[in-house]
């Protein structure tokens, strides 16, 4: 299970649980700040619809944050706890988000993030004959619990007192969600600012391992654009 870069002096903003309503507002923020990120992707939960189901936008918004550069990678179809599901849940939450993925893309990931961060020795039994890179985090904002103007502030601080000031021997996965508004308007220009202020390299999970693009996603076949 990666919890951090394999170099000293990077930051990798992760994003969870998208695409959902802010998710488009974000990709404009990081367009602006020229910084490319992560996006654990979800296929179908807390009632948004599947990403590749007709009727609404989530497959355009997918395709706009591949195409903006920014690495695609699976957080399962419907989040559940894979450790905790039986075996055949467990599999069909990966399976279902990888066939979505061939829909839109033609190809899938090969790099997930368990949800709740929850992957013992059965999801990891899993994930290892599935062929995915396991990622984690070891600093986790929790935008999720302060997502208001004033409790932000939260969340800005876990940040701020998470990072070293010392670049050259520190890296950073950093978990948000991009399922929340103040992460959005808020927290994510502080995260930025405040990595280059202290020195570090804005750049996506696949980057901060050393990993090149190429091994970040495995065709599936036929599928979409």
């Amino acid at each position: 299970i990666i919890t951090q870069c394999t170099s000293p002096g990077q930051i990798a903003l992760t994003y969870d649980d998208g695409p959902e309503s802010f998710t488009s507002e974000l990709l404009d923020k990081l367009d602006t700040l020229g910084v490319k990120a992560t996006f654990f992707v979800s296929g179908n939960n807390v009632g948004k619809g599947e990403i590749d189901g007709c009727g609404n936008s989530w497959a355009a918004i997918v395709k706009r944050t591949y195409d903006s550069g920014h690495q695609i990678a699976h957080h399962t179809w419907t989040h559940q706890d894979l450790e905790a599901a039986n075996s055949t849940i467990r599999k069909t939450e990966m399976i279902y988000n990888e066939m979505a993925f061939r829909n839109i893309f033609g190809w899938f990931p090969t790099y997930m993030r368990p949800p709740f961060l929850s992957c013992g020795s059965n999801c990891m039994s899993l994930m290892s004959q599935l062929g995915y890179h396991i990622i984690s985090t070891n600093l986790d904002t929790k935008d999720y619990e302060n997502d208001s103007p004033t409790l932000i502030q939260v969340s800005k601080n876990r940040y701020s007192s998470g990072v070293s000031n010392t670049s050259t021997s520190n890296s950073y996965i950093v978990l948000n969600h991009d399922t929340h508004e103040q992460t959005v308007t808020t927290l994510t220009d502080y995260m930025v600012q405040t990595a280059k202020d202290r020195g570090y390299k804005l750049v996506t999970v696949g980057e901060c391992l050393g990993d090149p693009k190429e091994n970040w996603y495995r065709s599936a076949g036929s599928g979409g654009a």
